[in-house]
């Protein structure tokens, strides 16, 4: 913005209400910025949650192979102890 604008805004409608306007203006433009930087979060964290859930699956698939594991082996233990 130039000066000149700035000085005119001044004069004509005072100090006061041109800082009060510069600042609503700043505040939105922030608010704007801070919008955008939720949804990018939002983003994120719903990609995280994808994530979660697949290790949950994996994790879950893999403890159902080490029991079944642990049952072969308690198995063979009994045939050969016994």
């Amino acid at each position: 913005m130039n000066v000149d604008v700035v000085q005119t805004l001044i004069n004509s409608l005072g100090f006061p209400i041109v800082m009060v306007g510069a600042c609503g203006f700043f505040i939105w433009k922030m608010y704007q910025a801070q919008l955008q930087d939720k949804e990018r979060l939002y983003t994120e964290l719903s990609r995280a949650i994808a994530s979660n859930d697949k290790m949950a699956e994996i994790i879950s698939e893999h403890t159902n192979k080490l029991d079944a594991i642990q049952e072969d082996v308690k198995e063979i233990k009994g045939k050969v102890g016994a």
